[in-house]
């Protein structure tokens, strides 16, 4: 009887969580000021921006998602010199290929005591030109200021670098936010 109750309590939690899932809002985009990418035009047919990898927020756009405001403030590419100075054990990417720093700003637009959350391994992706979809490297050691799983209050601010390894010649590149419950959204890199 217990083992039943069990089941019926996670039961019910998957279903709210899959009601709730429906509900994805899109996200926020606020455009860089200076007006420096155009070229992005809000049509009708097309997807709103941000919310497609065809239809990216620009480069130095702000994107309000999951409670957070997200800006990518800098890349480093190649980064390879970084990683190998950082421990002679991280392991260097195959011929081809090469690391690159995706430095990303994101301030938790929640109340003072309430927790936004941030985990590059599981939301973080990296898309360019030729269509493949880049994780993030979790596995260097001695650098500093990578950014990893981080759970931080309203109004304070996780700034660091996500380490990806891509095609050497990979362009178009575009960070890929995908919470499991909130807003999905696609940032142009600078």
């Amino acid at each position: 009887m217990k083992k039943i109750a069990i089941f019926a309590a996670i039961a019910a939690l998957v279903i709210a969580v899959l009601a709730c899932s429906g509900s994805k809002s899109s996200p926020q985009v606020n455009t860089p000021a200076d007006g420096a990418n155009t070229s992005v035009i809000q049509q009708t047919e097309s997807p709103k921006v941000g919310t497609a990898r065809s239809n990216p927020a620009p480069a130095g756009s702000e994107v309000i998602a999951d409670n957070m405001a997200f800006t990518i403030t800098s890349i480093i590419r190649p980064a390879n010199s970084i990683v190998q100075a950082g421990n002679q054990f991280n392991s260097m990417p195959e011929e081809g290929k090469e690391y690159i720093f995706v430095e990303v700003n994101a301030v938790c637009k929640k109340s003072i005591d309430e927790k936004c959350s941030i985990n590059p391994m599981f939301n973080i992706k990296l898309i360019g030109s030729k269509g493949i979809e880049y994780d993030p490297e979790i596995m260097i050691a001695g650098v500093e200021n990578l950014i990893s799983t981080t759970e931080f209050y309203g109004e304070a601010i996780v700034r660091g670098y996500i380490p990806f390894i891509v095609e050497i010649g990979e362009t178009d590149l575009v960070l890929l936010y995908d919470a499991f419950l909130g807003d999905t959204f696609y940032l142009a890199l600078p």
